[in-house]
């Protein structure tokens, strides 16, 4: 174990340790990063089987699967899987659902109501939509959001995936690579931050050049 006075830090596990879900890390003023919460006790716990990262302060995990770690302000693409009264639960490739919660509805002038809710309310289990993470603790069920210009459910096209590591590479600086691909493609295409790509096409062709370019 490590201990460090400066900044009365303790290190319980090494650089690139295997570590598994629930698994105690560290104590102390360091920061939590992908793959990591911190339970009651202040103690920073692992949220998934993955590879211990510990650098500058900073306790994260690396998953060894291709399943993607939520972090708050993220884009994401969810497959709406079932619906519970006001609550909407969601796959987004990760090691847990996410859920929305449908607003209720306004009333505005002449009895009109609030577009946002009827936005939730068209939704249906196997439905796709592009969302963003408005809150995630590392204990709680992810919260996502469709509220916002361009987010919401993705009518037709054709869904693949990628590994999430690999969503910075394809989407370039500045999303440069991304804009390529639209042009060589001639269709709108969502990279998503879990990993999942949208592609406003059904020709098998297309898509499968896409793949191959993104993986």
């Amino acid at each position: 174990m490590k201990k460090s006075a400066s900044s009365k830090a303790e290190i319980f596990v090494k650089d690139r340790e295997l570590v598994l879900p629930g698994q105690a890390l560290a104590k102390g003023s360091l920061k939590p990063e992908r793959g990591v919460y911190v339970d009651r006790d202040g103690i920073f716990r692992s949220c998934m089987v993955g590879l211990a990262e510990i650098n500058n302060k900073r306790v994260g995990v690396i998953p060894l699967r291709g399943s993607y770690v939520p972090k708050t302000g993220d884009l994401v693409i969810a497959r709406i899987e079932r619906m519970s009264q006001r609550i909407i639960f969601a796959d987004i490739n990760s090691y847990c659902k996410a859920i929305m919660i449908v607003p209720k509805p306004e009333q505005r002038g002449w009895g009109r109501r609030y577009s946002l809710s009827a936005k939730y309310e068209e939704l249906a289990p196997g439905d796709v939509v592009l969302a963003k993470i408005m809150a995630y603790d590392g204990v709680s069920n992810p919260l996502l959001s469709i509220k916002g210009e361009g987010l919401g459910k993705l009518a037709g096209g054709s869904l693949i995936m990628i590994e999430p590591s690999k969503v910075p590479r394809a989407l370039g600086k500045r999303q440069s690579m991304l804009q390529v691909l639209k042009q060589k493609a001639r269709c709108d295409i969502i990279i998503a931050q879990n990993g999942m790509v949208w592609i406003n096409s059904d020709d098998p062709k297309v898509i499968r050049a896409i793949e191959k370019a993104l993986r």
